[in-house]
Order: structure tokens, then C-alpha cells, then sequence
């Protein structure tokens, strides 16, 4: 199974660096964020499998440790209660507070040792994988933004500009998503694409004999 790794660092060349290291693994899908709010925001539009958060994401703060802020708040949602999250520090003293209120999963730190890096990724990468945890998608109409449980959608269909999306208790309609975009935001292998036009949950499909 393909996972999800999202690295929330302030400084590029940090993320660049992590990226390259990274690059050994085919089976994971790597997103990056330099602040909080873009890294709610992608932890909100996917399921994030490995979290790798620098603990000061914004030096301009004096003692600024918005990364516990950003795993705290991850914490407190049932979706990423017990998700591995890696801290990328040159700090010691959060490590005491992360390790028992934070259930971190360990520490990379700087400067950054390449080996010791890949070595802990590895085992984070292992942990198994919460598929009991809900997923929704969300889409915006007339100002008001719907959420659907990805797992009721049955199927969708792009026509006249329009996206129709069929679930089990009724039909959304809202303006025109492509359909690779739409398959993105779903990030569910149990939909597939029939043509141009539609997209099925393969999950309702009854076998005709």
C-alpha cells in the first residue's frame, strides 16, 4: 500500500534535503508544507500516513515551537490519534513533553545524518495503517462547503460543466472538477475511472450472471 508522508519544515533546503532522501522509496506519495495552516490544510484533504515536523517552523517567534502546536492539534483528532509523527529538531528540551503527551515517534536532528534518517523512516513507514478511520471528501456550493463520506459515493458523473455526485442518500451537483483532480481529493483505489465522464465506487458493483 502506497503511503502518504507529509514534511512540514520552514526552510526549503531543509525539505529539498529530506525529499532526496527519500527518493529510495517507491511506495510513498511525498507532500511538503513551510507553515501550520498548509499543513492542516493537506492533513485535512488526505490521509497522511508519516509526519515529519520541524518543532520552530517560524524563527522570526522567540521560543517558537509551533510544530508541538501543529502535532497537538493533530492529537486531538481521531484521524491522526496514533499516526507516527517524526520530529526534525536541533532542540532538546521539547523531547521529554513530545515523547509523553505526543506520542512522537522519534527525532531527526540536526544537522542531518543521512543513514540515521532513512533508518528511522523505515521502521516509522512500517507502522500499521489505521483503515478505520473515516474519510471525507468536501465540495463547495453557493458559499456552503458539503462534506460526503467517501465510503457512501456510488458514482460520479462530469457533464454540461456540471459534476454530479450520486451517494447512498441523495445527488450533489456543483461546478466542473477534472477528473484527475477529482480522483485526488477521493484518494480511494476502490474508484475507477470508465471513461472521460464517470467514475464508479467499484465497492457497488453486483456481479450479473
Amino acid at each position: 500500500m502506497k503511503r502518504n508522508v507529509l514534511i512540514v519544515e520552514d526552510k526549503k533546503q531543509h525539505i529539498d534535503a529530506i525529499v532526496n532522501m527519500l527518493s529510495c522509496y517507491d511506495n510513498i506519495e511525498i507532500y511538503t508544507a513551510r507553515s501550520v495552516a498548509e499543513a492542516l490544510n493537506i492533513s485535512h484533504k488526505k490521509t497522511i500516513h508519516l509526519f515529519l515536523v520541524d518543532i520552530v517552523l517560524d524563527p522570526s517567534v522567540r521560543e517558537d515551537m509551533s510544530g508541538i502546536d501543529f502535532v497537538t492539534t493533530l492529537r486531538d483528532s481521531k484521524k491522526y490519534k496514533i499516526t507516527p509523527v517524526i520530529f526534525i529538531t536541533a532542540l532538546e528540551d521539547p523531547r521529554l513533553y513530545s515523547y509523553s503527551q505526543l506520542h512522537c515517534f522519534g527525532y531527526i536532528e540536526k544537522p542531518f545524518k543521512v543513514d540515521k534518517i532513512r533508518e528511522i523512516i523505515a521502521e516509522a513507514l512500517e507502522f500499521p495503517v489505521n483503515n478505520n478511520v473515516k474519510k471525507h471528501v468536501y465540495f463547495r456550493k453557493d458559499g456552503i462547503i458539503h462534506s460526503l463520506d467517501v465510503e457512501s459515493i456510488i458514482y460520479i458523473v462530469n457533464s454540461n460543466k456540471r459534476l454530479k455526485i450520486f451517494h447512498k442518500n441523495d445527488c450533489l451537483e456543483v461546478g466542473f472538477i477534472s477528473q484527475k483532480k477529482i480522483l485526488e481529493e477521493l484518494n480511494a483505489d476502490y474508484f475507477i475511472p470508465c471513461s472521460r465522464y464517470v467514475i464508479i465506487n467499484k465497492n457497488y458493483i453486483e456481479q450479473m450472471l
